[in-house]
């Protein structure tokens, strides 16, 4: 019996053999087809930056350059195997401990499911691309600017915000140039206080915007204030005060190159302002003999909480005004007075007055009149009408106060001729020059 079995195995050793030989391929090509080798390629897997604090630490910061953290990854494997794989699984990471003298870090591939199944996995390049700079940090002013109009009839009055620095820090190549730390606010349109916050924004000298990754900033956003003024117009009033030298005189009222302003307040600050007054000490003209020219700050003669605005049409004005004080040397003149122009008033009660001439008086043969020379100073222009005619003695008026010459004499009103002070109105710019005296009768009214 064991014989049989022995002869039967040992029988056809060769074809025995080879039927398992071509048994086994034949296993391997079945299994071949139905789970062959493949290959897929997953697109934009993010590479995992390890161990960056070893940078960070040492005050550096980096940038990925040419976006190498971003790779495609193929995939080689049996069929079962990447079919059950997902984009999710595809995972690279890039060890910073690892980078080389060129800034480059070698990029790792494995997918976190049957990783030790897979026949291959690589990607499209293998090097994550760093540029390495030092940290540095900078502290710049907050420049708030507004945007906008107000509504009509209002301007923007003080700004301020709750900060006013911001510390930048990153990459020395950015950081430095940056050169001012901006927010703005708008006021379109307002006619009310502004409170809000506003975004701090960045920007080199040529005035663009910097933005970087690893650009950050210990305040983001800043609460600001607005006011918003309401504006009139007022004029501006200017006096002088003083004497010029002698044998001088000032010539008319203080020209200016502005005769009124815009300002802004607070609706009940300004209700109230009519005109802007520059006082006679900004306008000292003692002793001068010639043109007083200067520069008045409005700004110095504002009310508290009022400020000078724009006028309506944009243009702004500094509050400095060129004003210039005429002065012009006297000149004399005679003057004929006539005697019409000439009365007696507060005659004491019960007389009657009437002035004499017979030892002042001077005939006018042409006008057949009487009057009264008086020697008068004045400034040339001060001769000239405004129709463009010469001051006369016509146009002078001259009184005589009886009552107060008794009240000066300590006596009491009689009949008598007296000698009394003429006082006279002249035109304006023009002064009589010493005293002028005339007689007045002066007799008891007749009873009815």
């Amino acid at each position: 019996m064991l014989r049989k079995l022995k002869n039967l195995l040992t029988q056809n050793i060769g074809l025995k053999i080879l039927s398992v030989l071509v048994a086994v391929a034949l296993w391997l090509v079945v299994m071949n087809y139905d789970d062959p080798i493949i290959t897929n390629t997953y697109s934009d897997i993010q590479v995992e930056i390890l161990n960056p604090e070893l940078l960070t630490d040492q005050d550096k910061v980096y940038e990925v350059l040419s976006n190498t953290d971003t790779v495609d990854v193929t995939v080689e494997g049996k069929r079962s195997v990447i079919d059950s794989l997902s984009k999710e699984n595809i995972k690279a990471s890039a060890d910073v401990s690892q980078l080389t003298e060129v800034n480059n870090v070698p990029i790792r591939f494995y997918t976190n499911k049957n990783n030790n199944q897979l026949e291959s996995i690589t990607g499209d390049h293998s090097l994550v691309q760093l540029s390495i700079e030092d940290r540095i940090e900078k502290h710049l002013p907050i420049e708030l600017s507004v945007t906008g109009q107000p509504a009509d009839g209002c301007v923007v009055g003080d700004k301020s915000i709750a900060q006013n620095t911001v510390r930048i820090s990153g990459p020395e190549s950015v950081v430095s140039s940056i050169s001012k730390a901006k927010c703005s606010v708008s006021v379109a349109g307002r006619s009310s206080d502004i409170a809000s916050s506003a975004d701090i924004r960045l920007y080199n000298s040529a005035g663009e915007e910097m933005s970087h990754a690893n650009l950050t900033k210990n305040i983001s956003a800043v609460n600001v204030t607005v006011a918003i003024l309401e504006t009139k117009a007022v004029s501006i009033i200017y006096a002088y005060t003083g004497t010029p030298a002698e044998g001088y005189a000032v010539a008319g009222d203080p020209i200016a190159d502005h005769r009124a302003v815009r300002i802004a307040g607070r609706a009940s600050v300004i209700a109230d302002i009519s005109a802007i007054v520059i006082p006679g000490e900004a306008l000292l003209v003692d002793g001068l003999d010639d043109d007083l020219v200067t520069v008045v700050d409005i700004k110095d003669y504002l009310a508290n909480g009022v400020r000078i605005a724009d006028d309506e049409s944009g243009d702004s004005f500094d509050g400095k005004v060129n004003v210039t004080v005429d002065i012009e040397p006297l000149v004399e003149r005679k003057l004929e007075v006539p005697i019409a122009n000439i009365q007696p008033v507060n005659v004491p009660e019960g007389f009657e007055a009437e002035v004499l001439l017979e030892n002042y008086e001077v005939e006018d043969e042409e006008r057949g009149e009487v009057v009264l020379e008086i020697n008068t100073e004045g400034i040339e222009g001060s001769y000239i009408k405004q129709d463009g005619g010469s001051v006369t003695g016509k146009d002078v008026t001259g009184t005589m106060n009886v009552q107060a010459y008794f009240d000066q004499n300590n006596s009491a009103a009689e009949e008598g001729i007296y000698r009394m002070r003429v006082s006279f109105t002249m035109p304006e710019g023009i002064s009589v020059k010493g005293s002028t005296y005339a007689e007045v009768d002066l007799t008891y009214k007749a009873e009815e």
